[in-house]
């Protein structure tokens, strides 16, 4: 089984965090982004992915996910300074 498909527990660093679960046996994977605003409230993204997806895939529909992710809670730290973004 690749890497891409064990297990991985979010980790407890400061802003960005990500955790990855197999869904069993149905061959996919679930992918969970978290980031934290200036609140400490969590913020998340889920992304699922078949077995036979290839890794370059994968990493290009997460690198687009965490963007996503990254500028939600930017968009939303910015608002609560008073600054447009």
């Amino acid at each position: 089984m690749s890497k891409a498909f064990t297990k991985r527990l979010p980790q407890k660093s400061g802003g960005f965090s990500w955790g990855r679960l197999a869904l069993g046996d149905t061959g996919i994977v679930s992918y969970r982004l978290f980031r934290r605003d200036h609140r400490g409230a969590l913020h998340w993204h889920i992304l699922d992915f078949k077995g036979d997806e290839s890794r370059y895939e994968m990493a290009q529909r997460l690198k687009a996910a965490k963007r996503r992710l990254r500028d939600r809670v930017d968009e939303i730290d910015l608002a609560a300074m008073g600054v447009a973004a």
